[in-house]
Formats: structure tokens, sequence, C-alpha cells
């Protein structure tokens, strides 16, 4: 800690600035608070006019769109690199068709680079007259020495004091490692490879996913590669069990597009590489609260889940929808303090179903459809496949279950 005149004070300090701290820092200065953004590296510069492709994409939900256009970011996205998902199509036993039309809504999802969604929320954040940046590591925190705001140490040397302190700083969180709030955590056998591919045939703006022995494999639309017939794009994200992932991480880009287009039957035709081959591990964590005094977790320092729904990023940014509507000043009872334990615990209670449902069913989905589980079932694996393959079977004619999983997906 440093002395009193190198202290400084705002309504909120928001740790990280990836995306979901890029979306709760506009949040909630657009709500009215004074808000400092601690970040560890300075703002990158703007993108150039045609930059590549990064191959790190997020399935947007409608819900997610809407935070997105109120704070103004949607408006700066650049919408030549959006995709929009008219309809996802789910193979393993049988085919799953899920439509926006039979649902109600414009699209199911909008396909968009990290990148782009990042330069946007960056541009907002800069404009935003309330916001203060300072980029620095957090080396300290005090939660419990003075009642009515936390204190952050920084590397830099300033003593930042916030009434609310919003950990913004990822799945391995030193925020909430210094606060001393546990997780619970799952190891999948599996390993995520990802990569650009271009196709023979269009997507017609339609995602693909399949679940099987090797894995899930998804491809997911991308804007076309150029005007001619024959220039598709897609995302694969493909989570292999890890032995099929180590071999698949030793092929060359030419040989992984090989595999995929196999693996999904040639869906799309002959596809080509667009890129390198990106691989990670895959686990669920899920921290043992939200909360701590003055301290709302939010984003993966919260929560990290299977990437096979596609919904890390929209349950992040569902906590700012949320965190941002705990702390709303009209009315409240509790004058002008956002780190006021009601309001924060108005926030936890909020974000309970929806974490807990999607960590419950990604983490079902992937222990159903891993290679693994009939071995270990011995005797009773054939009784377990044949009973998925019917619950497969049934929810393909069940239409308002059908709904009901496509309202849980885009909400």
């Amino acid at each position: 800690m440093t002395n009193r005149a190198q202290a400084q004070h705002c309504d909120v300090a928001v740790v990280g600035s990836g995306v979901v701290g890029l979306a709760a820092a506009a949040g909630l200065a657009l709500a009215g608070h004074r808000v400092t953004l601690v970040r560890r590296e300075p703002a990158p510069p703007a993108r150039g006019s045609d930059p590549a492709w990064d191959e790190r994409v997020y399935a947007v939900s409608p819900a997610s769109r809407a935070l997105l256009e109120a704070l103004g970011a949607w408006q700066r996205l650049d919408h030549s690199r959006v995709a929009p998902v008219y309809d996802m199509r789910v193979y393993s036993a049988s085919e799953l068709h899920f439509g926006a039309y039979e649902t109600g809504i414009e699209a199911l999802a909008s396909i968009i680079e990290q990148d782009n969604i990042a330069q946007a929320l960056e541009e907002v954040v800069r404009d935003a007259g309330s916001v203060t940046q300072l980029v620095a590591e957090v080396t300290s925190v005090d939660l419990v020495t003075d009642f009515c705001s936390a204190a952050l140490g920084l590397g830099s040397g300033v003593r930042l004091q916030a009434r609310l302190v919003v950990a913004a700083d990822g799945a391995d969180s030193p925020l909430r490692t210094m606060a001393g709030i546990g997780f619970e955590e799952q190891v999948y056998p599996q390993r995520a490879l990802v990569a650009h591919l271009a196709t023979e045939h269009s997507h017609r703006d339609c995602a693909y996913q399949w679940f099987g022995d090797h894995g899930i494999l998804a491809l997911l639309p991308l804007p076309p590669a150029g005007s001619g017939a024959g220039l598709g794009r897609c995302s694969v994200v493909w989570s292999a069990p890890t032995a099929l992932a180590e071999e698949l991480a030793r092929a060359t880009p030419e040989e992984f597009a090989r595999r995929v287009q196999a693996a999904c039957g040639a869906a799309l035709g002959t596809m080509t590489p667009l890129g390198p081959v990106l691989g990670f591990p895959l686990r669920r964590r899920i921290a043992a609260t939200l909360l701590g005094p003055r301290l709302a977790l939010v984003g993966d320092a919260g929560h990290l889940v299977h990437p096979l729904a596609g919904q890390g990023l929209n349950l992040g940014l569902g906590d700012i929808t949320d965190l941002v509507a705990a702390l709303k000043r009209a009315g409240a009872p509790d004058g002008d303090d956002p780190g006021r334990r009601l309001r924060l615990l108005r926030y936890q209670r909020a974000r309970a179903l929806p974490i807990a449902a999607m960590g419950t069913t990604t983490g079902a989905l992937q222990q159903l459809f891993d290679p693994a589980t009939p071995d270990a079932l011995g005797s009773l694996s054939g009784a377990f496949i044949a009973t998925r393959e019917l619950g497969w079977r049934v929810l393909e004619h069940a239409p308002v279950l059908k709904r009901m999983l496509i309202a849980r997906a885009i909400g």
C-alpha cells in the first residue's frame, strides 16, 4: 500500500479488460457511476481496414445483443464480419433442427470475432466521460478495513479506493484468490481445437454440431470469403477426447481440415484451412460465491463452462445485465452506494439459476457423449446408449421441448 497522497477514489473499480470487463465498465458508467477500469495492458490500437480473422469467435445470443445495443457497442461493430445464425442442426442418433423462424425471433445467434466485439466496447469505454483507465496489476486487496469502501493496491504505486470492486479478471482470477473465494472444478477428458476453414458449399447461415465418439464437433457460420460461388467460410470448434485431440494438434492445418471434413461427412464439401489451429484444455469451474465484502465476480472469474453450447460469453454478459440492474439507483432505499450488501445479494440471486442451469446442462451433455462413459458402465453400456438415443429421437418430435431449449439458450 502507498500513502494517502497517492490514493484515488471511485464508485466502482472494474479489474480486467476482456469483453466482459469492458462491458461492465461501459454499463456501470452509463448507469451513472464513476468507474475506474484497471487493465494489465494498454488499450490496443484500432484494427486496420482488413485485419486477419481472429480464431476466437462467439455465438452472441439475442439477450447479449440487446445488452451490446444498450451500451452502444453493437452499432460500432464491423457488421461485414458478423454472421447471423438462422438455423442449427445437431446430429447424434438422429438430426435435431432448431430454427429462428419457428421460435419467432430474428436469429438464434450472431457469430462475431472477439476482436470485433472488444474493439467496439473499447470505443464505448473511451468515449464514456465517467471512466478512468489505469494500466497496472492489482497486487493487494483489502475488503475489510474500511466499512465504506474496498482498497486495491496497484503495482503502479496507486492505492485505489472503491465502493465496489468488480472482478472481471478471468478464470484464474487473482482477485478471487486474494479475496479467499474458492471454487469447484471439473477437468474434462477433452481438449478443444479451434480454426477457420474455407468450405466448398455455403453454410446458408446454419450452425452444425455433431456428437459422437469423436467428441463434439461444431461448425459456426462466418461471412463468406468472397463474392464468388464456393467461397464459404466457417469456424470450427472440436472438443475431442484427449488422445484424439493430441493427435489432431500434431496435424498440419491441411490435415486438420481433412479430418474435420471426414468427421462431419463433408456436410459443406471440401474444406481448406484459412489459418492456424489453436488448442486449449477444457474444464468447468464454478466459484463458491459471486460475492465478497464490496466485491462482485463476473464472467469467467465466477463461472467457466464447457464450450459445447457456446454460452460462456453470454453467461458473462448476463452477469453485467443483472449487476447493472441490481445496482440501479432510482428509488433505491440505500442511497447511491453500489457496494451495499443487499444490492449485491440481488445480483447473486439473479445469476444463481442461469449459471447452475448452464453448468449442469453442458456437464451432462459432455458426460452423455463422452466415449468413456459406456465403457465405464460395462454390461449396462448397451442400455445407456439405447436410452440416450431414444431421448434424442423424442426431443426431435417434441416441438414444445425444443422451443424451451431454444429459449434457455438465447435468454
